[in-house]
């Protein structure tokens, strides 16, 4: 768990020190997660998740990278380490698509960080509200795998798992809270999708 003292100093300023000690050959999703060293696992939820904070994005991506947060998300509330398949740890991460997305990411928490700080303890420094920050980041993560025909379905997800990742990292109760709202909503606008494609196309009488 996260403690106050170490929300002294912003992500921000960690992943810029990152970025630079990225070689130019680029490098594999192994090496990358020994770089950012084991508090990094939230850090790469943050940097994977990053790109789909606009919502314009490739079909599809976000099954691969949904399944590999869920798999980080997974590590952090087992209390293990990485448990990512060596399928995707092998994978080839160019210098360039590497660097772009953690500026992008320097970019959003140079920003946040002018509103973000170590407050409402609660939700950062208990153990109840560890277990269920986990909770949430593993839903959101399972959001993100699903891989619905509607607006937002990459995006909505990315912001939960943003906000949360962010708020735990930075100590912040209001940034965590803010990811679960949005979890809770991203839930509730999938399954009302659901319900509606399942009463178009089987004619059941949901409503």
């Amino acid at each position: 768990m996260v403690k106050i003292s170490d929300c002294e100093k912003g992500y921000s300023y960690t992943i810029t020190q990152i970025s630079g000690r990225i070689p130019l050959e680029g490098m594999t999703l192994r090496e990358f997660l020994e770089l950012i060293g084991k508090r990094g696992r939230l850090i790469t939820c943050m940097v994977l998740a990053a790109p789909f904070l606009i919502p314009i994005s490739i079909p599809g991506t976000g099954v691969v990278v949904g399944f590999i947060i869920l798999i980080i998300s997974l590590s952090i509330m087992l209390n293990k380490y990485y448990l990512v398949p060596d399928i995707l740890l092998n994978r080839e991460m160019s210098y360039t698509n590497l660097v772009k997305v953690l500026n992008a990411c320097i970019r959003i928490l140079s920003f946040l960080e002018k509103y973000m700080k170590p407050r409402l303890k609660l939700m950062t420094n208990k153990k109840f509200s560890s277990i269920s920050n986990n909770i949430f980041l593993v839903i959101s993560s399972v959001l993100f795998i699903i891989p619905l025909p509607i607006p937002l379905t990459d995006t909505l997800p990315a912001l939960g798992i943003f906000f949360l990742s962010a708020g735990i990292l930075e100590c912040d109760g209001y940034l965590i809270l803010s990811g679960y709202f949005v979890v809770v909503i991203t839930a509730i606008y999938f399954t009302l999708f659901t319900l509606v494609g399942l009463k178009i196309i089987f004619g059941l009488n949901i409503f």
